[in-house]
């Protein structure tokens, strides 16, 4: 009898080998888009909020690189071409919509956060900018349509 027990005993305090430590698999990059790659949207831009309606700036966006970039933005305030985010919104049977959403940045740590949407030729959104701080600057809205397309 004790002859077993001292077997079984030995077994029981026989060391698991951990399994090996599973390593994080390396992050994934997006795939690179298809659906907007090459596009550029003639936009109105219009600041909200003001004590009387402000007048549109007329300004283009364009999809290059996988990064969006405004043509205004860039020039007269410096925020850098950023990446970007597309996600297809299939509800709406009669035409699929393009959300996009973006966040770009200048040198004095300003953000403009762009979200919007395309439908066929035509684009909408808004654009919020933040001060470093992350108070609101100002709002916009913008709507427009692809390039080269004129609408009738």
């Amino acid at each position: 009898i004790s002859l077993c027990f001292v077997l079984l005993s030995g077994n029981s305090f026989a060391q698991k080998k951990d399994a090996p430590e599973k390593k994080a698999a390396p992050e994934k990059k997006a795939p690179p888009d298809k659906l907007l790659a090459g596009k550029i949207f003639t936009i109105e831009l219009t600041a909200q909020g003001g004590k009387k309606a402000a007048t549109p700036e007329s300004d283009e966006i364009s999809f290059k690189s996988d990064k969006l970039t405004s043509k205004l933005m860039k020039t007269d305030n410096k925020f850098i071409p950023s990446p970007y985010t597309v996600t297809i919104d299939s509800s709406n049977a009669a035409a699929s919509v393009i959300n996009f959403e973006s966040e770009m940045k200048n040198p004095d740590e300003e953000t403009i956060k762009w979200s919007g949407n395309i439908t066929g030729e035509d684009i909408e959104g808004t654009a919020v900018w933040t001060n470093k701080k992350g108070k609101v600057k100002k709002e916009y809205n913008f709507s427009g349509s692809l390039k080269g397309k004129k609408k009738k």
